[in-house]
Parts: structure tokens; sequence; C-alpha cells
């Protein structure tokens, strides 16, 4: 019994002290997890209209040519590829995003490459945008939010909590509150939590190019459209999520990104490099290979935002910061009301 007082002291005034950061991470945490979905509702014009049946996608070299056409100063160095029929081919050079309709290849927008609503929300919840100091801030919370969820789960067992009481009072109700929403949340919460430690530390290094080999006289690159078909040949299973562009050097290779279906990061963790004059298959390096650490490195973001097996893991992501949201609260609540 002293050990658990001891235990809830700490947990309870940890939790007062961490509070506040905690909940802007759940919170900032909670609206990126659909954010590509909030993308379309916010600037749908940027977007395709719903496909039909018998629309197929068209050649990337049709919205590579139609923004030579409009935009001649941009040269594009990477290309995003639509991962489902709702979302746009992306085109990106410079500070300019180019969105084109994966289907016809027309420009349906453009739109700064830096700056976006979602990109300020990633620096929020990493490091509060205060640099290496807030991202240290963020990583103390992280392991307090660790060290709340463990003691959370000892701290219930006793009290086994698993709904809400009839005619419970205030306080009583804020205790439910709290431990309902610590339960069912706890495991994915741990998950969440040693995932986002682990991305803050664990950075395998990089697929590098091994270069093309040396064009023959009169070589002419290969089209985009070889270079994507080559590497899903290369990597069956998967498909191109990302491209990038040789930039004008003999010696360089396309770089291309492919997501397998449980890969739901937005450029893919699979690499293939592509000989920009040969069209031939340089070097593979598949997301479902390699050693543990290897490909618990390529998954540890899909299962940090809920990426891993569709909308259903996206909602149990946000269900995760809601949950946090609701204990945060009812927690400062209950210490309130011992307080008063």
């Amino acid at each position: 019994m002293k050990f658990r007082r001891i235990l809830l002291w700490l947990h309870r005034w940890v939790g007062v002290v961490a509070g506040l950061i905690i909940l802007f991470a759940a919170v900032t945490g909670g609206v990126l997890v659909f954010q590509h979905t909030q993308d379309r509702w916010l600037n749908p014009e940027l977007f395709p209209r719903e496909a039909t049946a018998v629309e197929k996608r068209a050649p990337v070299s049709a919205s590579l040519d139609e923004v030579s056409r409009k935009h001649p100063e941009m040269r594009v160095q990477g290309i995003r590829l639509p991962r489902d029929e709702r979302d746009a081919l992306v085109l990106m050079g410079g500070n300019l995003m180019v969105q084109c309709d994966p289907r016809s290849g027309a420009i349906l927008g453009t739109r700064p490459r830096m700056g976006l609503w979602w990109q300020t929300f990633v620096k929020l919840h990493v490091n509060l945008m205060l640099g290496s100091t807030g991202g240290l801030i963020v990583e103390i919370a992280t392991w307090i939010t660790l060290f709340l969820a463990l003691t959370g789960l000892w701290l219930w067992w006793p009290l086994r909590i698993f709904g809400f009481r009839q005619g419970a009072s205030f306080r009583r109700f804020n205790l439910d509150l709290h431990s309902v929403a610590g339960l069912y949340s706890s495991l994915f919460l741990i998950l969440v939590c040693i995932t986002g430690l682990t991305m803050r530390h664990l950075h395998l290094d990089h697929p590098r190019s091994p270069g093309s080999h040396a064009p023959q006289a009169g070589a002419q690159r290969i089209t985009v459209d070889a270079a994507v078909e080559a590497a899903e040949k290369a990597l069956p299973g998967a498909k191109v999520a990302a491209v990038e562009i040789p930039p004008p050097n003999p010696q360089a290779a396309f770089r291309i990104q492919l997501a397998f279906p449980e890969d739901g990061t937005p450029a893919g963790r699979s690499v293939v490099f592509v000989d920009q004059w040969s069209g031939q298959a340089l070097t593979v390096h598949s997301a479902r290979e390699g050693s543990f650490m290897q490909r618990y490195d390529n998954l540890q973001l899909s299962l940090h935002i809920g990426a891993i097996g569709g909308a259903a893991t996206r909602w149990i992501a946000l269900f995760v910061c809601v949950a946090l949201v609701l204990q945060i609260f009812s927690g400062y609540v209950l210490w309130w009301k011992r307080s008063a």
C-alpha cells in the first residue's frame, strides 16, 4: 500500500506538471492523423473529382508536358504519384508544387512547397517550433506519457473500472472517465510513445544511389513512365509513390520510392534506383527485407500515425489522441477537487 501511495503521488504530480505539453502534443497529433483528408476538404480544387470505373491514369509525361508549357521556368525535381483515386499527381520543383489530375494530365492548381498548414502542425508536434530545445521538451513529455500510461495501468488494476457508474458524483464521473479512457487506449498509447521516441533517435542509413552507367553516344534519357514501370517490375507487389528525377548529370540515376499495401507513409519506404539511360534496375531495397531493426525503421512512422491497415487504424490513432485529451482534463479535475 505504501508503494501504491507513492506511485499514485508520482502519477498525479508528474501529470499535473507535464499535462499541458502532453495536451498540446495530443491535439496536434490528432489533427495530423487525417491530414490528407482535411487537405482535400480545405482545397477541393487541387484534387481530382471522383473517378469512374472506366477512367485510367494518363502517363506522367502528360502532366510533365503540361507543366513545361505553362511553367517553363520550373525544373521538376520530384514527383509524388497518387495513392488512391481521390489523390492528385504532384510535381515539385524549387518552392512550387503543381497538382495535376492523374487521369487527364491537366493542371488543377499550384501552391508553395513550404509553409503549408499541415507542415506547421508537424513542426509544432515534433519540436514546438523551438528547434532542438523544443525537440528535447517533446521527448521528455513523451517519456512522461509512457510513464503515466504504465503507472496508470498499475493503479487501475485494484479498481478495475471498465465503465461509468450510474448516479456517480462529478468527481466519481471524472475518475471513471480517466480510468476508462486510459484503459482502452493504453496499449495503443504505449505503441505511439515508443515509436515517437525511436523516431527521434533511430535513423538507419538511407539507400545510396550506385549511379547510372556511362551513356553510349547519342543515348536518350528514358521517360519517367519507363522508370516507374521498371521500378514496379523490380519490386512486385509495391506501387511507386514518389520519383526523384536525376539532375543534369549523366552519372545520376532515378531514385524511386515504392510502397507496399501496409506502408502508409506518403512517399513509400522501399527504394529502387533505375539507370536513367538503360532503364535497368540498379539496386532494390525492399521495406519487407533486411534485419528486424531495418524493417522496424521502415515501419515506425506508419505505426506512429496509424497508417497500417487503412482507415481503421487511423481512427484508432485518432481515438488515442482524443482519449489522451480526456485523461488530461479529467486528471486536472481530480487534482483540483483533491486540492480544493
